[in-house]
């Protein structure tokens, strides 16, 4: 009898034990990440064509985690897919990324992983009378991925305020045609309906190559110089809950800004390979050794574009540091 007692004594102990045990919960089984066109989301196509994903998976003990990788035209339907929990990394302009910072503040939670690269926007146009911005009229069509949202809109917003004053920052928005970047260029090239044209390289590079166009409007100008362009994204939820699988990812991540920064013909070989782009290995080549564009992790006047985006109402929060914005596995650099 005092042997049944003993066993039964154990067996509730037990249990209480197994209640009060920490519950790991497994990391996802799959990895969904979604990038846009132009050589600044190289480090992901670097990320895609490598399967350097999959090799960190592997190191951490995730080897069967499939990752699926997507493209997006802009970053409004990243963000709509990263809400939906159909995306767990989006990819853009640093706009449509603080808008949804903003928006998921307390909840999802969503930060910024690392800049993807840092490089100037031109507007261009082909309309022989306009000189700069001050002269753009009803008449002409600015053609913009994500038109509305994405980083060229926050940009020309911040020209127009600097041009016009402040309470005329949306100045232009009636001239907004919300195209993809080669669905833009193609439409630009036309001479139809657009008449200009606000893009990222390697596709504003190619605008020029056209007899007639020219620049009225570079985004360094209002920066002071270099400024990310793109970063990757994604919720705090998706961090917390799947550890090993974001490490594995930022680790991926740094490794492939790392070898394009040692390697930018091979970089280059890799994206005209995969893109098909039109710039040649020469040209891309070209683009990645000039001083104005950079690929790297480390964040350069994301906050300025904020604090821009806070003063005129499109966000309802203000960030106090760059650190705000981005998980902490990144604030050793020396963001801004």
């Amino acid at each position: 009898m005092r042997t049944v007692r003993l066993l039964l004594l154990f067996v509730v102990a037990s249990a209480a034990g197994i209640g009060s045990m920490p519950v790991t919960a497994a990391e996802v089984s799959e990895i969904k990440i979604a990038q846009q066109f132009g050589i600044g989301y190289l480090p992901l196509t670097l990320m895609k064509t490598n399967g350097l994903v999959e090799k960190h998976l592997k190191a951490a003990g995730l080897a069967d985690t499939k990752v699926t990788w997507l493209v997006l035209a802009s970053g409004q339907p990243m963000n709509d897919a990263l809400l939906s929990g159909s995306l767990h990394v989006a990819s853009g302009g640093v706009a449509p990324f603080l808008i949804l910072w903003d928006r998921t503040r307390g909840a999802l939670n969503v930060k910024a992983v690392a800049a993807l690269s840092s490089m100037p926007m031109y507007l261009v146009t082909n309309n022989p009378n306009v000189k700069s911005i001050r002269d753009l009229g009803e008449n002409d069509r600015i053609s913009m991925a994500g038109a509305g949202t994405s980083i060229q809109t926050i940009v020309l917003q911040m020209a127009a305020a600097k041009e016009f004053g402040e309470a005329n920052y949306n100045k232009f928005s009636t001239l907004y045609r919300n195209l993809s970047h080669p669905d833009g260029l193609a439409a630009f090239l036309s001479g139809k309906e657009i008449t200009a044209y606000f893009s990222s390289p390697p596709f504003q590079y190619q605008a020029l190559q056209k007899p007639g166009v020219r620049r009225i409007l570079n985004s360094y100008d209002l920066s002071g110089g270099p400024a990310t362009f793109l970063v990757a994204w994604a919720t705090g939820k998706f961090r917390d809950e799947n550890p090993k699988t974001f490490q594995a990812f930022f680790n991926a991540y740094r490794e492939a800004t790392d070898f394009i920064n040692a390697n930018k013909r091979t970089a280059a070989e890799i994206y005209v390979r995969e893109t098909k782009d039109k710039s040649g290995v020469e040209g891309i080549e070209k683009m990645l050794n000039d001083p104005e564009i950079r690929i790297t992790m480390t964040p350069e006047q994301t906050l300025p574009i904020a604090h821009f985006m806070s003063k005129v109402g499109t966000l309802k929060g203000k960030a106090g540091s760059w650190k705000d914005l981005y998980f902490p596995e990144l604030h050793n650099l020396p963001g801004s």
